[in-house]
C-alpha cells in the first residue's frame, strides 16, 4: 500500500520538484489538509510536465470521506492523468499514487508495514496525543510556528516545560532541519533542560555543522551512555540521514551505538538511508552482526535487487569472516551466482570488484563442497568482456586454496589459452600477473599447451612489464614448460619470441634439470646457433649456453666451456655477455679470464672518433636528415653489454679479490672521464655506468676501500637523480667516518639544488623518494643534525609529491627522529 511523502521527506520532495518553490509550497499545504502524493507519482507528473493537477485548488476537497471517488476520476481525466488513483492509509492520510503501486508485490517486499508505524510525523502525532496539557500546548505551538522567531519562542516555552527525552526524540527531525542559528541555540538549550548528556549535545552540535571530524571524535563515549540517551542520538542520526547528509562521521556514530541498533526497531530504516550512499559500512555491519547475525543478514538480504552497486555492497557485507550460524536464512549459492554476474559485468558498475571477489571467495569457503571455481569456469566466455580483471585474482586464489578440481582446471586452461590468443591487453597482463596458467590444476598436456600463447605475448606487447610478467609466469610453470620453449625457440616465426625463449631455457634447465639434461640443453642450443644467421639471436643463444655451462653441476667440465667459447668467435662485441659468464666461472682459467677482462676494459675505455655530423636535404620537400656516425652507434649499443659482463665478473664470489678490485677501479676511472666530458658517451650509457659502479659498491662483501672509491667517484654526479639514488644505496651499505662525510656532502648538494628549483616538477616524486633515502642513512658527517633538519623540512614542503614508497619509509623512520622532526612528517 503506498504511504506517500511526508514532511520528513522535504529534502526528497525538493529534489523531485526540481527547485520549483511554488509547487513545493503547494505540496506542503496539501499535507496540512491530510492529502499527499507518492514518490513515483510525483516523479511521473514532474517528468511529464503535468503538475497542473497538483496546483488545482479543487484537490483540497479530496480529504478522507469529503468527496466521492468519482469526482476524483473526473478531475484526473480533466488533467490527462488517468493512471493515478486515490488511496487511504492507516493514519488517516489520503495518497495520490500510480495505479501500478496499489497491491504491487515488489513494493510490498520493499516497504514493510512497519514503515507506516515508524514514520516520524505519525509517531510524533501519537506522542502529542498522550501528552499532558502543560506539554501539549508548547509542542503544538512549535508545530504551528512558521517564522524563525516564532519557532525560537516556542522552543523556549518548551524548555521551561522540561519535556522527557522521548518527546525530544520525536522532535529531532525538526530540530536538525532548521537552519536558523537562533532556533539551533534554543534547540540545544531544550536538550540541556531535558537532561541530555554533554556527549549527546556535542554530537548533535557536530551534526548541525556536518562536522565529520568532530563526529568521529565524539562517537566513542556514546556507546557507554544509558539507553534513553542513546535513543536520542539514534533519533538525531536518522533525522540527519533523512536529510541526505550521510557521511563517514555519521557511520562512526552508528558504529558506536551498534549494540542498541542491532535490536532497534528502526535498524532497517538506517540501512535504507545508508546503503544508497558510497560509504564504507564494513565496521558498522560487522559490529551489528556480532550481536545478531541472523537479523542483520535478513535485513540486508531484503535490500537485494535495488541496483547493481547496492547488490555488490550487500554481498560484501554478508560475507562476514565467520561461517553463518545454523538456521541462517541466506542462500549462499544464490549470492554466488549474483556476485559472479556482477564481477563479470561488461559495464563500469559495480566499482568495488576486488572487494566483491574477496567476498565471493569467503562465501565459497562456507559451502560443504566449494563450487565457485566451477561456476566461474562455466561462464568463461564472459571473462574477456568483463570491465574489470579481478576475476583472475579470484581464480588464482582459488587455485592456491586447492579449491579447483582437475576437471574445472581443464576448463580454465582452455579459457586461459583463448584469452592469451584473443584477449585485450589488460586481461592478458592481469592473467599473467596472477600466474594463472601456472596455477590451474590441469593435466600436463593442457598446461604445456599454455606455453606457446604465453611467450607469444611479447610479440604483441612491446613493453618491459609484459616481458617481466611472461618470464615470471613461465618460470612458475617450471621444467614442464621446457618442451614448449624448445619448440618455440626452434620454429617460431617471430624473433622477439625466440629471444625470450633463449632467455628462459637456461632458467628452467638450472631450476630442475639433471646433469645429462644440462649437457643435452647446451648441445641443443649450440646446434641451433649453427642454423641462425642473425647476430643478435646468435648472441642470445650463446649467452644462454654460457649460463647453463657455468652451473655448479657442470662447471668443472672445461670441454663445455671451450665449446661455448669457440661459438663466440665472429660475434665481436655481441658476445660480451657470454664471455662475462665464462670469465665469472670458478673453472675459468686465470690466464683466459685475464685476457677476457682486458678485452672488455679496452672496449670500455676506447675513444669514439669525433666524426662530423652529416646531413642531407630532400629535394622534393626540403626535409633535413641527420646521419649519425656508425662507430658512435655501435659503441652506444656495445657499452651496456660490456658493463653487464664486468658487473658479473666484479660481483662473482669465486673471482679473486684482485680481479674485483681491478674491475671497480677501471670503472671508476672511466666514470671520471665520461662525467667530465673527457670522453663523450650517450646519457643512457653514462647513467648505466654510474649505476653499475653503485651496485658493485653496495654489495655486502665489497671491501671498504672499494666502497669508498665508488662513493668518491660518483659524488660529482649526485645532481643526477638516478646517480643520487644509486649513491644512497652505497652509503646505506657501509659505515665509517669518511663515508659518512661523503654522505653529508651528497645530502647537502641535493638539498641545495632542490632549494634552487633545479629539478623539474615531474621529477619531484623521485626527488622526494631520494631525499627520504638520504634521511635513512645512519650518519651524515659533522653536520648530521643540521642536514637532517633541512632534509625533513624539504620533504615536508613537497609532501604533495610524496609517493607511497616514500610515505611508507617515512613511517618506518619516524620513530628514529627527534620529536620536533617527527611532528613535521605526521602527514606520512
Amino acid at each position: 500500500m503506498p504511504i506517500g511523502l511526508r514532511a520528513a521527506d522535504a529534502p526528497l520532495i525538493q529534489r523531485l520538484v526540481n527547485g520549483d518553490m511554488k509547487l513545493l509550497m503547494r505540496l506542503g499545504a496539501l499535507l496540512q489538509e491530510g492529502l499527499t502524493v507518492s514518490e513515483p507519482a510525483l516523479q511521473a507528473l514532474v517528468a511529464g510536465g503535468n503538475t497542473s493537477l497538483l496546483t488545482d485548488r479543487r484537490l483540497k476537497g479530496f480529504t478522507k470521506g469529503a468527496t466521492a471517488d468519482a469526482d476524483f476520476t473526473a478531475l484526473i481525466a480533466e488533467h490527462k492523468a488517468e493512471d493515478l488513483v486515490l488511496t487511504d492509509t492507516a493514519d488517516g492520510m489520503r495518497v495520490i499514487a500510480l495505479a501500478d503501486e496499489v497491491g504491487n508485490p515488489l513494493l510490498a517486499a520493499l516497504v514493510p508495514a512497519a514503515v507506516v508505524e515508524n514514520e516520524p510525523m505519525s509517531g510524533l502525532n501519537a506522542v502529542v496525543a498522550t501528552l499532558a496539557p502543560s506539554l501539549r500546548t508548547p509542542v503544538e505551538g512549535l508545530l504551528a510556528a512558521r517564522a524563525d522567531d516564532q519557532r525560537a519562542a516556542a522552543l523556549e516555552q518548551l524548555r521551561y516545560a522540561m519535556p522527557p527525552l522521548a518527546v525530544v526524540c520525536e522532535l529531532m527531525p525538526m530540530l536538525l532541519a532548521d537552519g536558523a542559528d537562533i532556533v539551533r541555540e534554543r534547540a540545544i538549550a531544550l536538550l540541556m533542560a531535558s537532561g541530555a548528556h554533554i556527549a549527546v549535545i556535542d554530537c548533535i552540535r557536530a551534526l548541525q555543522r556536518a562536522d565529520d571530524a568532530e563526529l568521529i571524535r565524539h562517537s566513542e563515549p556514546l556507546g557507554r551512555l544509558p539507553q534513553p540517551q542513546q535513543e536520542l542520538v539514534i533519533a538525531a542520526v536518522l533525522a540527519h540521514l533523512a536529510r541526505g547528509q550521510a557521511s563517514s562521521g555519521v557511520v562512526s556514530v552508528a558504529r558506536a551505538l551498534a549494540p542498541l541498533f542491532a535490536t532497534h526497531a528502526k535498524l532497517e530504516r538506517l540501512f535504507d538511508l545508508l546503503l544508497p550512499r558510497s560509504l564504507s559500512l564494513i565496521d558498522l555491519v560487522r559490529a551489528l552482526q556480532a550481536k545478531d547475525r541472523v537479523r542483520i543478514d535478513s535485513i540486508l538480504a531484503r535490500q537485494l535487487g535495488m541496483d547493481v552497486e547496492r547488490d555488490a555492497q550487500i554481498i560484501i557485507l554478508l560475507a562476514a569472516p565467520e561461517a553463518p550460524p545454523p538456521g541462517h536464512p541466506i542462500a549462499v549459492e544464490a549470492l554466488l551466482d549474483r556476485g559472479i554476474s556482477l564481477l563479470l559485468a561488461p559495464t563500469s558498475a559495480p566499482r568495488e570488484r576486488m572487494s566483491l571477489a574477496a567476498a565471493l571467495r569467503r562465501l565459497d569457503s562456507f559451502l560443504p563442497v566449494r563450487s565457485l571455481a566451477h561456476r566461474l569456469a562455466l561462464r568463461d566466455q564472459e571473462f574477456s568482456t568483463a570491465f574489470d580483471t579481478s576475476v583472475y585474482w579470484l581464480l588464482a586464489e582459488l587455485c592456491r586454496d586447492k579449491a579447483v578440481d582437475e576437471a574445472t582446471g581443464e576448463l580454465l586452461a582452455e579459457a586461459c589459452r583463448r584469452i592469451l590468443r584473443d584477449g585485450s591487453g589488460p586481461h592478458i597482463v592481469s592473467l599473467l600477473e596472477q600466474q594463472l596458467p601456472a596455477l590451474v590444476p590441469a593435466t600436463p598436456a593442457a598446461r604445456l599447451s599454455l606455453v606457446e600463447p604465453t611467450v607469444e605475448t611479447v610479440a604483441r606487447f612491446h613493453d618491459d612489464r609484459s616481458h617481466d610478467v611472461v618470464i615470471s609466469c613461465v618460470v612458475a610453470l617450471g621444467p614442464a614448460a621446457l618442451p614448449g620453449l624448445w619448440a618455440s625457440l626452434e620454429d617460431h616465426p617471430r624473433q622477439e619470441v625466440r629471444l625470450l625463449c633463449a632467455e628462459l631455457v637456461p632458467d628452467l634447465l638450472l631450476a630442475g634439470g639433471t646433469v645429462a639434461e644440462l649437457h643435452h640443453g647446451i648441445s641443443r642450443l649450440l646446434q641451433i646457433v649453427g642454423r641462425v644467421t642473425d647476430t643478435t639471436e646468435r648472441a642470445a643463444l650463446i649467452t644462454a649456453a654460457a649460463r647453463a655451462a657455468v652451473a655448479p653441476s657442470v662447471t668443472r667440465e672445461p670441454e663445455l666451456h671451450s665449446r661455448v667459447l669457440s661459438a663466440t668467435n665472429g660475434l665481436g662485441d655481441h658476445g660480451m655477455e657470454a664471455l662475462g659468464h665464462l670469465a665469472a666461472s670458478p673453472a675459468c682459467d686465470p690466464v683466459l679470464r685475464d685476457d677476457l677482462l682486458q678485452r672488455m676494459l679496452r672496449t670500455l675505455q676506447e675513444d669514439v672518433p669525433d666524426a662530423p655530423l652529416e646531413t642531407s636535404i630532400d629535394v622534393g620537400n626540403q626535409e633535413v636528415t641527420y646521419h649519425l656516425d656508425d662507430a658512435l652507434t655501435r659503441h652506444t649499443d656495445t657499452i651496456p653489454r660490456v658493463l653487464r659482463a664486468l658487473e658479473r665478473i666484479g660481483s662473482a664470489p669465486t673471482v679473486p679479490t684482485a680481479v674485483q678490485r681491478l674491475v671497480i677501479e677501471r670503472l671508476c676511472k672511466q666514470w671520471k672521464r665520461v662525467s667530465t666530458w673527457e670522453t663523450v658517451w650517450g646519457p643512457g650509457n653514462i647513467r648505466e655506468l654510474g649505476e653499475t659502479i653503485a651496485r658493485l659498491g653496495e654489495r655486502a662483501d665489497c671491501p671498504a676501500p672499494q666502497r669508498v672509491l665508488a662513493a668518491e667517484s660518483l659524488l660529482n654526479g649526485a645532481n643526477q637523480l638516478s646517480i643520487a639514488r644509486a649513491l644512497a644505496r652505497v652509503f646505506l651499505a657501509g659505515e665509517g667516518t669518511y663515508l659518512a662525510t661523503l654522505a653529508g656532502r651528497a645530502s647537502a648538494r641535493l638539498v641545495q639544488l632542490a632549494g634552487e628549483d633545479y629539478y623539474a616538477d615531474d621529477e619531484r616524486p623521485d626527488l622526494v623518494e631520494i631525499l627520504v633515502d638520504y634521511l635513512a642513512i645512519a650518519q651524515l658527517g659533522k653536520e648530521d643534525v643540521s642536514l637532517r633538519r633541512r632534509l625533513v623540512n624539504l620533504i615536508a614542503t613537497m609532501h604533495g609529491s610524496a609517493t607511497t614508497r616514500a610515505r611508507l619509509r617515512l613511517r618506518f623512520l619516524r620513530s628514529e627522529l627527534d620529536p620536533e622532526l617527527r611532528a613535521k612528517i605526521e602527514w606520512a
